[in-house]
């Protein structure tokens, strides 16, 4: 059975306990009520008759007539009987003289048990005979001649009546309440159990790998709160997810740049030291040889040096010292000028500007974004190294008008090995490892690497250090 279900059948069952309990208290308070102003009245009557019987009694005393029991009882019947229509209707009222007729005519076959006999001045009790239901009215009479006991015998059925019609609507005011509120708990049920099934089928479908799948439920209660922590569990599944595969392709890229970077050296040194050593040369053909072998080997030593210093940078602490920012422009222009050939070099001046470094990681960090920055051969023939202050820290930036890397690659480009464009980079001879080393040195000083470039315009690298003040310096 579904929850949908389960709660319907939950209201419905509800429903019907609380309103045939109610029910069938209200109507039994109801006649309760009306049978004990039956009972008053029929009381009130019937001491008025043996109130009139005392009088009677008086009054022939007074007149000196003879009373027996006959002409009493032909008084009494004499009476009028009390009439009601909503009420209890006195059938007959008898004069007894005798205890034991007393008793016979309440245990008497003819009157079936109703409700079991009631005590005090006045004995009264309930019976059925005919299916009509009578109150039966009994007390004492004392007179100065005899003691007589009254009996009076009252139709109540009336009120029988009206209780069995009270119950009767009732149980079809029930039947009709069911009906409506079991197609309206039908309905509800579907409605607050929707969201449920929203989020199973948004669960399923991330179970089978729909990693993209949102609930977006906005209900304003629980359920939309469920919906919210459902989707932002969702979302970091599939982030985690993303990592993980950006994390196996990263390692399989690696492992097969890897690969290629030392397959195509070794592949040289090989074919040509085996010519060297099965066939004989001319000394020409020597030099060439082995000028092939130390080339491609000290590519082989440099690409292990960079792994090496990679490696190497990943578990070292960086002791940040205060450094002149001019003193680093000016160590990467003297590395770089040899090579820069008719491209210009342009550092802003930095007087004065100290920051937090590592002296020789700067360096690098500055010369080889610089030397990427040569490779992009910029159009206006300069690149440039600047830098900004905000407050207590300083962004340095550096900057080309060249060639610009597709946007869609700018986020792989910090990765060991990969290269926008392989085969130009391996021409100048690049190997996808300096800006790998680059953002493993701004990690080292506290910061990261942050990239902008359009395809054809150049590209910018920025990174953050921190000032040394004058506080700091007093200090130290």
């Amino acid at each position: 059975m579904k929850f949908a279900q389960k709660l319907s059948c939950t209201i419905i069952l509800l429903v019907a306990a609380s309103f045939s309990v109610g029910g069938f208290l209200l109507v039994w308070g109801n006649f309760n009520d009306s049978l004990d102003e039956a009972e008053a009245q029929a009381e009130r009557w019937h001491l008025m008759q043996c109130y009139a019987m005392e009088s009677e009694v008086l009054t022939r005393m007074a007149q000196g007539t003879e009373i027996t029991d006959e002409n009493m009882r032909s008084y009494m019947e004499s009476l009028p009987a009390y009439e009601s229509e909503s009420l209890a209707t006195m059938n007959f009222i008898r004069l007894m003289t005798d205890e034991s007729e007393v008793y016979s005519a309440f245990t008497s076959d003819t009157w079936a048990d109703w409700f079991p006999l009631r005590g005090g001045d006045t004995a009264y009790e309930l019976r059925q005979a005919d299916d009509r239901c009578y109150l039966l009215l009994q007390n004492q009479v004392n007179t100065p001649v005899k003691t007589y006991y009254m009996q009076s015998v009252n139709d109540v059925t009336s009120v029988f009546d009206a209780r069995d019609q009270q119950l009767w609507r009732l149980w079809q005011m029930e039947a009709v309440t069911l009906v409506l509120c079991a197609g309206a708990a039908v309905v509800l049920s579907n409605r607050l159990t929707k969201p449920l099934k929203t989020l199973s089928e948004a669960s399923t479908r991330i179970a089978q790998g729909e990693y993209d799948v949102r609930t977006e439920l906005d209900t304003g209660d629980e359920v939309g709160l469920v919906s919210r922590n459902f989707d932002a569990m969702a979302e970091a599944v599939q982030k985690n997810v993303d990592e993980l595969a950006l994390s196996v392709r990263q390692r399989e890229d690696f492992m097969g740049a890897f690969s290629h970077e030392l397959k195509t050296p070794m592949t040289a040194i090989i074919g040509y030291a085996d010519t060297l050593r099965s066939m004989q040369v001319s000394p020409e053909q020597q030099r060439m040889a082995a000028g092939y072998i130390f080339s491609e080997a000290k590519r082989v030593e440099s690409l292990s040096r960079k792994l090496l210093m990679l490696m190497g940078l990943s578990e070292q602490k960086a002791e940040l010292e205060p450094v002149p920012l001019e003193q680093i422009f000016r160590a990467v222009y003297v590395a770089l000028a040899p090579v820069s050939g008719r491209i210009k070099l342009c550092f802003q001046k930095s007087p004065g500007v100290v920051v937090l470094a590592d002296k020789d990681l700067l360096t690098d960090l500055v010369y080889n974004l610089m030397h990427n920055a040569l490779k992009a051969e910029p159009k206006d023939q300069r690149i440039y190294a600047l830098w900004r202050q905000e407050k207590n820290r300083i962004c340095v930036t550096v900057a080309d008008k060249g060639r610009g890397i597709p946007a869609d690659q700018l986020s792989r480009i910090t990765e060991p090995f990969y290269m926008v464009d392989k085969s130009r980079a391996r021409r100048q001879g690049g190997s996808g490892m300096g800006l790998a080393l680059c953002s493993e040195i701004a990690r080292l000083h506290g910061t990261t690497l942050t990239f902008e470039s359009k395809e054809g315009k150049g590209t910018s690298v920025s990174f953050w250090l921190e000032l040394q003040t004058s506080e700091g310096a007093d200090g130290k």
